[in-house]
């Protein structure tokens, strides 16, 4: 695909993923997640905790969505995404959410979470797939001073 048309659609085909994957986290719900992540995929939460694969991500997922704790919580708006290319067939998009109300597992609740992820999109023969995806949590502490 090429020129600013393809381009385009490349860009609305994985605007499509991330839009699926965020109906999962919104609905709770991890039925189909599987086809959004190559068969190799790795995935990586903020916990440390990582999968391989479409299906175990999506039974993870599944886990995770039915676990009361995290279920408590809710996003405070869409996600922040930024795309870059890194070729025809791979582009890496970065996102920032908010998420209110989330319980820790001794029952507590966490303050107003701050999540970004990283994913790596690859072009396959059955479209745009994610072939890697890690999570992590922005902390309050820094190992430099901060600026004014």
């Amino acid at each position: 695909m090429g020129g600013v048309a393809g381009r385009a659609r490349d860009e609305e085909a994985i605007g499509a993923v991330m839009a699926r994957l965020a109906q999962a986290f919104a609905g709770l719900s991890a039925d189909g997640v599987a086809e959004l992540y190559t068969a190799d995929a790795d995935w990586t939460n903020a916990f440390g905790t990582s999968r391989t694969g479409g299906a175990q991500i999506e039974a993870y997922l599944a886990a995770l969505f039915a676990d009361p704790h995290f279920a408590a919580g809710r996003p405070l708006g869409p996600p922040r995404v930024e795309l870059q290319w890194l070729d025809a067939d791979a582009a890496v998009v970065k996102t920032y959410l908010e998420r209110e109300g989330q319980l820790r597992a001794d029952g507590s609740t966490m303050p107003v979470r701050r999540n970004f992820s990283l994913k790596v999109f690859v072009r396959r023969p059955d479209g745009w797939k994610i072939a890697s995806d890690m999570y992590m949590d922005a902390r309050d502490d820094s190992t430099l001073p901060q600026e004014s």
